[in-house]
């Protein structure tokens, strides 16, 4: 084989492996967000309750959260899909453990972004009290798009130390939009 046959191969070769990745990286630009029209044009359910949440709190609200007087176990969800939201969670520490948040489209009951939220608000309980104390988490939900709302159910869960098992403490409705990737 001469030398301008090699040469003429490794070009067609180059420029096969080239096309190749074009044709791949524009195959995954357009199904980056395949799955989530799952999540656009939900009908939210009118016989249940559902706040929308509050897009951010200012540093005094945020104070005023920490100094809020709580008679029970109780979910506030601020923020959107675009900037994440932040989760403050009021629990009693009676024993220790791990203090979380799960998520669910409610009319289809998927779980969502189950990794990030388990992960990213979740709070070890070291210190008990006899008192509600807050704590706080924060991440994006993966799952929909900005601006499509859905119905969501929010539920604080409590996972004990000693026993390893979980139980829900509470749970609140909100309709929420996704964040795009």
């Amino acid at each position: 084989m001469t030398l301008t046959k090699k040469i003429l191969i490794g070009i067609s070769s180059i420029i096969i492996i080239f096309v190749g990745f074009i044709f791949w990286l524009f195959f995954e630009i357009a199904n980056e967000n395949k799955g989530d029209e799952i999540f656009y044009n939900i009908e939210i359910p009118e016989n249940l309750k559902f706040e929308k949440p509050i897009l951010f709190l200012s540093n005094r609200q945020i104070d005023s959260l920490r100094n809020l007087k709580v008679e029970q176990e109780k979910i506030l969800v601020i923020g959107n899909g675009y900037s994440g939201y932040d989760f403050y969670m009021w629990h009693k520490p009676s024993e220790k453990g791990e203090l979380y948040i799960k998520a669910y489209e409610l009319t289809k009951n998927i779980q969502l972004s189950e990794w990030k939220l388990n992960n990213r608000t979740k709070n070890k309980i070291s210190e008990l009290s006899n008192e509600y104390k807050l704590y706080e988490g924060r991440t994006v939900i993966d799952e929909g798009t900005f601006e499509n709302f859905y119905p969501t159910r929010f539920e604080l869960w409590f996972k004990s130390e000693s026993s390893e098992i979980g139980k829900k403490m509470t749970e609140k409705n909100y309709v929420i939009d996704g964040w795009d990737r």
